[in-house]
């Protein structure tokens, strides 16, 4: 063949065929920044498109959205601001899908031999706090103050619970601290290289943590929007219940004492 008509032959389907590499920005609750940020590192290496995460609580995050924020992708902690999303014409229904099923966990640094029976009984004697996430803002946070209401725990944490704005600030008031116990993301437990004097709670005893994620209709790359969503689907599966969540129709772990 010749080499002019060989070069325009490849140079049309270079036209036909293009390889775009796109940012894609992705708006994602506090307590999975850890793991998205594993998702996105192999997401680049298998595909040309570049991976921005904006982390906040899942409340902080719906009203940048609702106000106009500049996200392709929201990676909620829960299903309802992925919902109320859809409702208002701000996210492409047919794209919503459950990533991960948040687990949670009660971290006291100074207690041995927890069970779920005995957080009533070490907060009681703690002289410090007892951090939650903000109920209002983050999912995890709503969660831990169900477990506290219907473990009977209300009158306990009477002058002890303060709130981080998120499920990350309040593990790090107990690892600085400034709580001497709380009501955590395993996830992020594991993510910190932390393997004692926690409880992963059993998963009827709270409200549960359906962490849904969805396409916005203001982005310009619904392809590769699409692809990230196809891949989290599918390879990274394994990244995320290594990182200590459970997904969709897969039993959640026993309760464990570290």
């Amino acid at each position: 063949m010749r080499p002019k008509l060989w070069g325009f032959i490849t140079f049309i389907c270079f036209v036909i065929n293009p390889v775009y590499a796109v940012e894609l920005r992705v708006a994602v609750a506090s307590n999975f920044k850890s793991t998205a940020k594993i998702i996105a590192a192999e997401f680049e290496k298998k595909s040309s498109h570049k991976i921005t995460l904006i982390s906040a609580s899942t409340g902080a995050l719906y009203s940048l959205i609702s106000h106009g924020a500049p996200y392709d992708i929201f990676l909620s902690a829960d299903q309802k601001r992925p919902t109320l999303l859809v409702k208002s014409g701000l996210a492409h229904p047919d794209s919503l899908f459950t990533y991960a099923i948040g687990q949670l966990a009660f971290w006291a640094p100074n207690a041995k031999n927890i069970e779920a029976n005995s957080i009533s009984n070490i907060i009681n004697l703690q002289t410090g706090k007892l951090v939650i996430a903000n109920p209002k803002l983050a999912p995890y946070g709503a969660s831990a103050w169900k477990y506290i209401k219907d473990s009977g725990l209300t009158t306990v944490i009477e002058g002890k619970l303060i709130k981080g704005n998120n499920i990350t600030q309040a593990l790090q008031f107990i690892a600085s601290g400034n709580a001497s116990s709380g009501f955590v993301s395993y996830s992020e437990l594991l993510h910190g290289g932390i393997r004692d004097n926690f409880i992963l709670l059993p998963p009827r005893s709270y409200q549960p943590i359906i962490q849904q994620g969805i396409i916005l209709r203001r982005t310009k790359h619904l392809e590769a929007a699409k692809d990230l969503f196809d891949f989290m689907k599918n390879e990274g599966k394994t990244l995320i219940l290594s990182a200590g969540y459970a997904l969709p129709k897969i039993a959640f772990s026993a309760a464990k004492v570290h």
